[in-house]
């Protein structure tokens, strides 16, 4: 595996962790599907200008996400319905037996 293939694969599982940090379950899902579909298509792109363009996005993003997650940590908010079950929360779905 190249640098540029582990620096991208380091930011990838970086953003994911960033994401998962946030207690509010729209928050945490909306972060984490904008990540994968950011560096999925990142992955079919041939040009290192736009590459290096779209990791410097990114980059920025991962921030943004680190200082927001700790912000929505400090303060509290009621739980939905989806947060509460574990099932849900952990996107495992049910099925009635």
């Amino acid at each position: 595996m190249s640098t540029k293939q582990s620096q991208i694969l380091h930011l990838y599982r970086s953003s994911l962790r960033a994401a998962q940090r946030f207690e509010t379950y729209n928050f945490r899902k909306y972060f984490y599907r904008r990540t994968h579909d950011r560096f999925h298509t990142m992955r079919n792109e041939t040009d290192s200008r736009q590459v290096e363009k779209a990791m410097a996005e990114a980059r920025a993003e991962l921030e943004v996400m680190q200082r927001q997650g700790i912000l929505n940590k400090m303060f509290s908010h009621n739980r939905t319905v989806i947060e509460s079950d574990p099932h849900y929360a952990s996107g495992a779905r049910r099925f009635a037996v």
